[in-house]
């Protein structure tokens, strides 16, 4: 047996760690290790995602300033592009990177935080934000899929960036939560949740919430990562794949 492993994220996003919420458990569990530790120099973009993620995880013995082990997100990348199958996820491979194994394949997020029913939160809601990549997504092309396919919903998130694929209209109703973990709480309440391939979509699997997610042309398949959820490929509008077109025609004709 090893003595002691140590995780380091090089990504900041909550998915990004979420993806490795697991490899303590397996670590443990499987007698790979005896200690288990969180590089402190992982990155993170908010402090929630510390706190959800690995400070309330019982299966971690803490932080250390020591550079640890680190996955490269082209790993997984370049396994879906040769092995097109639906034997492992993206958890799975991260597991395999580390050199764990425990025989279970489609691992889900651990999150060791115990999410509340609220009745406010039993609506059905759309998280409209993102900020990793979703696919080939214009706001006006999310729009038009939504009233084609004729999506209600009761509320919506709050918009928290100019990336959030949304045109918000008069009749529209937001909900903010306070903190991550109120998040979770709205997540597990709802009645039915629509989102994009991202952290929501992590979280939800992480606590069991099956989800409906939307996702874009040209995104990699180790996005879709639970079986939990509904994925719903988003096509591109007539105009945006002429506009691309021209584009790509305009670069071709300058680059000469």
């Amino acid at each position: 047996m090893s003595k002691t492993l140590i995780i380091e994220i090089p990504y900041g996003g909550l998915g990004d760690h979420l993806f490795h919420s697991h490899l303590p458990r397996i670590a443990k569990e499987t007698g790979a290790y005896k200690k288990v530790y969180i590089s402190s120099r992982s990155l993170y973009r908010h402090t929630d995602n510390k706190k959800l993620v690995w400070d309330i995880n019982p299966f971690i013995d803490g932080f250390i300033d020591l550079p640890g082990v680190s996955f490269d997100f082209k790993i997984a990348e370049q396994y879906f592009f040769v092995n097109s199958n639906d034997e492992v996820n993206l958890l799975d491979i991260i597991m395999l990177h580390y050199g764990l194994d425990d025989k279970i394949r489609w691992h889900e997020p651990d999150i060791y935080y115990k999410p509340k029913f609220r009745y406010e939160y039993n609506k059905v809601i759309f998280d409209p934000n993102y900020l990793s990549w979703v696919g080939e997504i214009t706001k006006k092309g999310m729009m038009t899929f939504i009233k084609k396919r004729h999506y209600k919903f009761d509320y919506i998130m709050k918009i928290r960036s100019e990336k959030a694929l949304l045109i918000p209209k008069k009749q529209d109703q937001f909900f903010d939560t306070i903190d991550l973990f109120d998040f979770c709480d709205l997540i597990y309440s709802a009645k039915q949740l629509y989102c994009l391939t991202s952290g929501t979509a992590t979280i939800a699997a992480g606590i069991g919430k099956g989800a409906f997610v939307f996702y874009g042309n040209d995104q990699s398949q180790f996005y879709q990562h639970s079986k939990l959820h509904t994925y719903i490929k988003v096509p591109q509008t007539p105009i945006y794949i002429i506009k691309q077109y021209l584009y790509k025609k305009r670069k071709k004709f300058l680059g000469r």
